[in-house]
This record gives C-alpha cells, structure tokens and sequence, in this order.
C-alpha cells in the first residue's frame, strides 16, 4: 500500500524464539508504520541482519539460550552491522546488566515484561518516528 513517502519506512528487526512475542511487536510497530521482520534464533539470522540492514534490532537475551549473546556479539564485532543500534529484552535483569555492562554499541535494555509504550519509545529515541 503506498503512503505518498518518498522514502522508505524505518526497518525495526525483532529476534525472539517466542512466536507470541513477534507477533505482539510486529502489530505494534506495523500500526506506527514501521516496516517489521521477524525471526527466531536460526543459523541464517546474522546473514539476513546483514542483507537487510534494518535501522534498528530488538534482540532477546534468556537463561540458558546462548543464541541472544551470540548474536550481540557477533553484531558488535563485525563492522557490517556494529552501527546498527539494538534494544536488548530480558525477563532476567542480572543478563541485561550484564549485555549493558558489555557495553554493546548504541544499546537500550528493558526488562520484560515489556510496557510495549516503553518498547516504541526506546525504538523511537533510538532511530525516530517511523
């Protein structure tokens, strides 16, 4: 549907292994009119990061799942995607007092559950109005 911008709509990606959680974040930044993907934590996710090069990430760091650091990590060290600013979620406050204390890029962090106004206000003060 075109919208009569000239430029394309901000790029949020949400990397969560919860299909409920996508769902939730992709209708809320959809409805503010950003341009929404989402994926889990499979092998292909930093390639598409890459490929797609979104303005902004929200990215979900958990207890005995590896896969959130990795990918922190990974977003940090390659020059690629180190621009790329990146809202950390947890249910766990130690894990992101210890992705802030990383200090990981241009990060925010915010405990979940999430006040999906605090998660579009993070986003916005990250990258802008969609």
């Amino acid at each position: 549907m075109e919208d009569g911008r000239s430029e394309p709509r901000k790029h949020i990606a949400v990397i969560n292994s919860s299909p409920d959680f996508l769902l939730i974040v992709r209708e809320l930044f959809e409805e503010e009119g950003y341009a929404v993907t989402t994926s889990d934590f499979g092998h292909t996710v930093f390639a598409r990061i890459v490929m797609q090069h979104p303005d902004a990430l929200i990215v979900d760091v958990a207890v005995g799942q590896p896969e959130g650091w990795e990918l922190l990590e990974r977003l940090n060290a390659e020059p690629a995607t180190s621009d790329i600013p990146v809202l950390v979620t947890s249910t766990t406050p130690r894990l992101l007092e210890e992705a802030q204390a990383a200090g990981y890029g241009t990060h925010h962090y915010l405990a979940k559950p999430l006040d999906l106004d605090a998660v579009l206000a993070a986003i916005r003060e990250m990258i802008g109005d969609a």
